[in-house]
């Protein structure tokens, strides 16, 4: 008689194999439950687009663009500042400063340097007037006179001549300097107003170089007439007192009766 606990024995009991493979799957089932966040890996290359990324690249590129902005105006107002000032004198101040140290080289009458003064001075006023020729002396102090006077006018006259336009350049010096764009044609305008001061201070160097050397003619000459004076006094009350001769001229016989 067939009974229940034979039929279980009969049944033949699962390998060693059968259960590991599913011990694997359950293992399998537990890791897919645990990381759900894992995504299985994608079959294909797919594109992805970045919003953040996109606009820190562009505001990246836009302010790179007005560096190069700024750079270029800042370039643009140094070429402006170097643009040279469009008015110039230079030139003539330049030939009337040539003119004007000629004039004051080329003196008449009273030496204008160290050397030629002392020279006039041993030869026209010396300090021993004893065997000078007083009238000889008085000559020549006229002649120096007169011609340190004509000095005096004729540079006078010259440097008149040579202000002739001087009040134009500086009226368009200041003119260019009110309009100046850039620092250097400000600065080429300021040193074309100075090139006329310099025009003007020359004259009136020159000029009282020549009034002076007038002015020390003339002490110079009253002193010399002074000692010539005393002098010629001297040598007429120093000479040697003699007796007069009477004269060959009688005149009783040809008196009338």
């Amino acid at each position: 008689m067939w009974t229940m606990s034979s039929t279980a024995s009969s049944r033949p009991s699962p390998g060693p194999a059968r259960r590991n493979r599913r011990l694997c799957a359950a293992l399998g089932l537990l890791v897919a439950v645990a990381v759900p966040g894992q995504a299985p890996p994608a079959s294909a290359q797919q594109i992805v687009f970045d919003p953040r990324a996109h606009v820190q690249t562009s505001l990246q590129a836009a302010r790179q663009l007005e560096t190069l902005a700024n750079q270029a105006r800042q370039l643009a107002n140094e070429a402006r500042g170097l643009a040279a000032s469009p008015y110039s004198h230079m030139a003539e101040s330049s030939r009337t400063l040539r003119d004007i140290g000629e004039l004051a080289r080329t003196v008449r009458g009273a030496a204008s340097t160290l050397e030629g003064v002392q020279r006039q001075f041993a030869e026209l006023y010396p300090d021993d007037l004893s065997g000078a020729d007083l009238a000889t002396l008085g000559g020549e102090h006229s002649i120096m006179a007169r011609r340190t006077a004509q000095d005096v006018a004729r540079a006078a006259a010259e440097l008149e001549r040579l202000a002739q336009g001087r009040d134009q350049r500086l009226r368009g010096a200041l003119a260019a300097s009110e309009t100046a764009q850039g620092q250097t044609a400000a600065i080429q305008s300021s040193t074309q107003v100075l090139s006329v001061l310099a025009e003007d201070l020359a004259s009136m160097r020159t000029m009282l170089l020549a009034q002076s050397r007038l002015l020390a003619e003339a002490t110079a000459r009253q002193a010399a007439g002074r000692e010539a004076a005393a002098e010629a006094r001297r040598r007429f009350w120093g000479r040697t007192a003699t007796t007069p001769t009477a004269p060959v001229f009688d005149p009783f016989p040809h008196a009338r009766d």
